[in-house]
């Protein structure tokens, strides 16, 4: 114990405030002590700005980020993911039923979308595998149930590999194609359904109430009006943007360093699994509860 007190006194933070204290006792005023704090308090976001490693450039990120050497186009590999086609659109984008709650960066606001094709499913354990050759995450034996604990860097990984193998031109769904394409694309656009197909979650996805805290194998609830699956619960899917705010929505700090999800997980509330639930998390985190499926 005495060694470890001795190695105490001895470190940088230690005689740091040490020697700021007896400045401040000299002081005859409480300035320079109330500076100190807040010098300190700086130093401490600081140093944990640099653990947590947020990326300094805000801007979309490419696959060009994350070049390796590619694999080789094989034209014998089987990779089935089926895809719907949706339309191109004007929609509704934002909170527009808010009889379950929303929240302050759901700001209603028209968006345009681009004809795009979107994955029937979430990205599975085993098609992972295929491309990977690793299983990351909880539930290694349900095979059929999303990729889970996997950050945006590591989808980047896997679509790159992926278009190398295929010769396809996979990729994350936007923000907004993610929510147009869980409203059922022109076939739900005037629904204004809370959940993507319905306003029954039970019906349509896995959520902390019906879990049984657990994920699920894709494709067992309710689609919904373009045939797509577990849009609303399972788990929580990335998106390519950057967490910015919608027209007339206050910007919140951390906006610009984080990634758009969408969709909420086998953890969420009802809330959570909303269509209009927006989230922002940092691109190198790893959640048990979070996966993705991807557009092209």
């Amino acid at each position: 114990m005495s060694t470890f007190i001795n190695l105490l006194r001895r470190s940088f933070f230690v005689r740091t405030f040490r020697g700021a204290h007896r400045v401040t006792t000299r002081c005859k005023k409480g300035i320079i002590h109330s500076l100190s704090i807040i010098f300190a308090g700086v130093a401490v976001c600081v140093a944990f700005v640099h653990c947590v490693d947020v990326p300094s450039d805000s801007g979309a990120i490419t696959l060009e980020g994350h070049s390796g050497p590619l694999p080789r186009y094989d034209p014998n590999f089987q990779f089935d993911y089926p895809m719907a086609a949706v339309p191109a659109g004007i929609f509704r984008m934002g909170s527009t039923n808010d009889k379950k709650g929303y929240d302050a960066d759901e700001c209603p606001h028209l968006d345009t979308v681009a004809a795009f094709r979107i994955g029937i499913y979430e990205v599975t354990k085993y098609q992972w595998m295929q491309v990977m050759g690793n299983n990351p995450g909880a539930f290694p034996d349900c095979l059929d149930c999303p990729a889970n604990n996997i950050s945006w860097h590591d989808v980047q990984r896997f679509i790159q590999r992926l278009n190398g193998i295929t010769r396809r031109n996979y990729r994350l769904p936007d923000e907004a194609e993610w929510e147009y394409a869980a409203r059922g694309g022109p076939a739900g656009a005037g629904q204004n359904f809370i959940y993507a197909g319905g306003n029954n979650l039970n019906k349509l996805g896995w959520y902390h109430e019906n879990s049984d805290k657990k994920l699920h194998p894709v494709g067992q609830k309710a689609p919904n009006a373009l045939g797509l699956y577990d849009m609303s619960g399972n788990i929580r899917e990335w998106c390519t943007d950057v967490y910015r705010p919608y027209p007339d929505c206050p910007a919140n700090v951390a906006m610009g360093l984080l990634r758009c999800a969408r969709g909420g997980s086998w953890s969420s509330t009802y809330f959570g699994c909303r269509i209009s639930e927006r989230m922002g998390v940092e691109p190198s985190a790893r959640y048990l509860n979070m996966g993705f499926r991807m557009g092209e």
